[in-house]
């Protein structure tokens, strides 16, 4: 994990960037994506000339797919909790939140649940993946005990470029996941 901190002119509560790498699992499945600079994107919108080369503006990379992230992102949240860890984790119920619309539940997603649950069943890091561990039951008791609120609204929330409260994470994301039999164990 890398953590950049830097100063904000727009908030008086020191910012941080933090990047995280870990290779436990296979990456899987991929997809070839663009990725793309905002001084880039800005360049070409704007029409300017930078006084120096900037070859780039736009790079291809391929990265998992959003249905791998999204799955990766629910066991996150039912590891975390059975590991009593909140700090700095709630920020995975905005990105299902806005992760599930973009999904697509087919047999194919729950092929690749179960498949990614089976691969972090190898690993002491993922609990919640582990026989036993009932993931939509474990959903309504972190809303029910409202395990991760003080984290959102204290942490996750002051990061948002948007106004997405607590409740509308939970009940835009973990809450209708927790609803849905597609990470019962099938294997």
């Amino acid at each position: 994990m890398y953590v950049f901190e830097y100063e904000s002119l727009f908030s008086d509560i020191p910012l941080e960037l933090i990047v995280e790498t870990s290779f436990y699992q296979e990456v899987y499945p991929v997809e070839v994506q663009e990725v793309n600079s905002f001084v880039g994107n800005f360049c070409v919108e704007h029409k300017v000339e930078l006084p120096i080369p900037f070859e780039a503006t736009t790079v291809k990379m391929q990265v998992q797919s959003l249905e791998r992230t999204f799955i990766d992102k629910v066991f996150a949240v039912c590891d975390y909790r059975l590991q009593n860890m909140q700090d700095r984790d709630s920020r995975h119920l905005y990105d299902i939140a806005k992760l599930l619309p973009k999904i697509k539940f087919t047999s194919e997603l729950d092929a690749l649940i179960d498949d990614v649950r089976d691969d972090r069943m190898k690993s002491k890091n993922n609990p919640a993946a582990q026989l036993g561990h009932d993931i939509p039951e474990m959903l309504k008791e972190i809303i029910s005990s409202r395990f991760y609120e003080a984290d959102y609204n204290n942490i996750t929330k002051k990061l948002l470029y948007e106004d997405v409260s607590y409740e509308e994470a939970v009940s835009n994301g973990i809450a209708i996941v927790a609803d849905m039999d597609i990470f019962k164990y099938k294997s």
